[in-house]
């Protein structure tokens, strides 16, 4: 009896292995399956990568909250405010600066010291403020562009007094490319991956070329000639997670290869960024 049992739980792990196509032979191209054990390596990468990024903007996100409950014993004015912000703007080398402002969308207190330009500047009007300021709730911003050039998203928290009073908020602005960028070298060092970080509109917050952070996939003539990259963008903005491959140059624009991705998804506040790792597993 025990050995007929054992044959049946052999044959249907079998069975259930040639169903998932996770029994290839060698050299035939990868398709659009679920990952199969080989892929071990590549996926631990991607978990790792989405689990420290989702960590650090996690710790940043939570700094800003433990600001926001000191600036409602502090005030949101200098000079009291002051020790609260320079501590909140060096939490993380990726933060820019860390401001707050009335109910109005003035700004009291900023730091670093170079952004104490800012105080008394009307920012009510600006989507991310107007944002906070009606909802009183945190919140994360989409990408935008900074004035001094490149790509920023701020954090912000409202802010409220010991008796309840709505105060104001707390907004730290960071480049999301300065904290992503050492955490996905790292996990891409001495392997043929890569990986992209995009908003669920196409916007990328990260690739390995610099130049491209803040485009829109969606938008780019350079996409035209591959209608797959706009299926995949497509998919990208509806499933928080999944595996597709598609063609496209590879590093350097030098020829066309086959390309596998899956992605995972880091979020906060209702926001959410696509983590794709990517790798060529034919020429076309």
């Amino acid at each position: 009896m025990n050995s007929i049992r054992t044959t049946l739980v052999f044959l249907t792990i079998i069975f259930l292995l040639l169903g998932a196509g996770c029994l290839e032979n060698e050299g035939v191209p990868v398709t659009d399956k679920g990952p199969c054990a080989g892929d071990d390596q590549f996926l631990l990468a991607l978990d790792q990568a989405t689990l420290e990024m989702e960590n650090t903007l996690s710790g940043i996100d939570a700094s800003t909250s433990d600001a926001a409950n000191a600036l409602g014993t502090t005030g949101l004015s200098r000079p009291r405010a002051d020790w609260v912000l320079d501590h909140l703007s060096g939490v993380h080398p990726g933060i820019l600066t860390a401001i707050t402002f009335d109910p109005d969308g003035t700004v009291l207190s900023a730091e670093p010291e170079d952004a104490r330009v800012l105080i008394g500047q009307d920012i009510g009007y600006q989507e991310t403020v107007s944002g906070v300021l009606d909802k009183k709730e945190p919140m994360m911003s989409r990408l935008f562009p900074l004035a001094q050039g490149g790509y920023g998203v701020v954090i912000e928290y409202p802010v409220f007094s010991a008796d309840g009073t709505f105060s104001g908020a707390v907004s730290t602005a960071f480049v999301p490319y300065d904290m992503i960028a050492p955490i996905l070298e790292n996990a891409t060092d001495n392997t043929p991956y890569s990986f992209m970080v995009l908003q669920t509109d196409g916007r990328i917050l990260y690739d390995p070329d610099p130049e491209e952070v803040g485009k829109e996939t969606l938008n780019e003539t350079l996409y035209a000639d591959f209608p797959e990259i706009f299926e995949v963008m497509n998919q990208l903005s509806v499933d928080p997670s999944g595996h597709t491959t598609y063609s496209f140059y590879d590093t350097g624009f030098g020829k066309i290869v086959r390309k596998e991705c899956y992605w995972e998804t880091v979020g906060l506040h209702g926001m959410e960024w696509r983590v794709m790792i990517i790798r060529e597993i034919e020429k076309s």
